[in-house]
């Protein structure tokens, strides 16, 4: 999970047990960020599982402390059997030995079953580390109410036009404030704010953040400063402002969004009936050869867990799709508006609805490029929503901005490529 989900979940440490050593003889745990009741189906093939006399348990750690936990505890000596892993941590776990390389028929799973985009998120140096589990991908969600009474029948097709709906839609108070936004931003505390966007609009362009050696960074590019001013001339036109924040989209009173589809469920909670008919979800209006962002979890091995083919198995066992249906964790994450991007778990869960459709649209057509699996990506990021916020708010330009940010960031990169 970067997103309000997620943001709930940060709000305290584990709940539950603490993370501790396994002994041979106890269950084997799976470390996980989501709550008891997101993980609902995944507990119940817990509960359920037996093989060889080897059984399992869950563990929540939040997920804003996930990584720092999950160092310091190996550090202590304890660490769960099975980690459940945000794509851009795996390098960094990878360089501190934390996960275990899968055997060959786990990658063979991987590479066979999931698409290319997919399989680039759980990859490190050319090798596979786990099975993916949640994929999102991020596109324009429009609230077609809103464009309705603005006199649009449907989404924009160019930015030219999103920028002209957005300035229809937006309305203000008396003392100017915005009461009913064009567009929203979400919350810039995590990369789904601004970062996340702002990957999907460079994609767009035809440039990639990184040299492919990961030993150059590209912020500093035509493309970069052109993804940057598109998104702050969104604040310059007045339709949206900092205030504004893109999780609140459920309450109906913003226009459009650049959002993951993991929100599914908040939105369609805060539309009820009229969700079919009020929600639309579109290509970022970016050109014919638009791309987007994905990014992706993964099922992952401890190196140091005592039993590590029995773990592969029970991560095998949870992303298999059943004969009556997906996967245990297919059903999960489809409940929670999330994807898997596993080609037999979207057979076996039907036809998606018209909100998921688009999104699995852009992972199956390869649209939908991965989240950069670069060393200290998480501080990477959080310098990039540092200076893409100052650029929005009016306090530095784009270009001189991403220049200082690109230095910045080669500093970094230089310490480990």
């Amino acid at each position: 999970m970067l997103h309000q989900r997620m943001a709930a979940l940060a709000c305290g440490l584990a709940l539950g047990t603490p993370v501790a050593a396994i002994a041979q003889d106890g269950p084997l745990t799976v470390a996980m960020h989501y709550t008891q009741e997101q993980a609902a189906p995944l507990l119940a093939c817990l509960d359920a599982y037996e093989a060889d006399g080897v059984t399992a348990e869950y563990q929540q750690i939040s997920y804003r402390d996930y990584l720092q936990t999950v160092l310091t505890g190996r550090l202590g000596g304890q660490s769960p059997d099975i980690y459940n892993v945000y794509s851009i941590w795996a390098a960094q776990m990878v360089d501190n030995g934390v996960l275990d390389a899968p055997p060959v028929a786990v990658s063979k799973l991987v590479s066979e079953t999931y698409s290319a985009g997919t399989v680039d998120a759980v990859t490190i140096d050319g090798t596979v580390w786990g099975v993916p589990t949640e994929v999102s991908a991020y596109m324009l969600v429009s609230n077609m109410a809103l464009l309705r009474e603005a006199g649009y029948d449907a989404p924009p097709a160019t930015w030219e036009e999103l920028r002209e709906i957005a300035r229809t839609v937006t309305a203000r108070n008396e003392q100017g404030r915005i009461e009913t936004a064009g567009f929203a931003f979400a919350d810039s505390s995590s990369g789904a704010g601004f970062v996340h966007p702002f990957y999907a609009l460079l994609y767009s362009e035809g440039a990639r953040p990184y040299s492919d050696d990961f030993s150059e960074a590209n912020l500093d590019g035509p493309e970069a400063e052109a993804a940057l001013e598109r998104m702050a001339e969104l604040v310059g036109d007045g339709i949206t402002d900092l205030s504004v924040d893109a999780y609140d989209f459920p309450a109906g009173g913003i226009g459009m969004m650049i959002m993951a589809n993991w929100l599914e469920s908040e939105i369609r909670a805060g539309f009820g009936d009229s969700f079919e008919e009020d929600v639309v979800v579109s290509p970022i209006p970016a050109g014919a050869d638009w791309r987007t962002l994905q990014y992706a979890f993964f099922m992952g091995v401890d190196s140091n867990s005592d039993r590590k083919e029995a773990a592969w198995d029970l991560v095998r066992h949870l992303n298999a799709p059943r004969e009556d249906g997906p996967s245990c964790m297919g059903e999960m994450l489809s409940g929670l508006g999330a994807l898997t991007a596993n080609t037999a778990d979207n057979a076996a869960m039907g036809e998606p609805d018209a909100f998921t459709a688009p999104y699995l649209a852009a992972l199956e057509e390869g649209r939908a490029v991965s989240q950069p699996n670069v060393m200290q990506a998480a501080e990477i990021e959080g310098m990039m929503a540092q200076t893409f916020e100052r650029v929005l708010a009016g306090d530095a330009e784009a270009g001189p901005a991403l220049e200082s940010l690109d230095g910045e960031v080669e500093d970094i990169l230089f310490e480990f490529y």
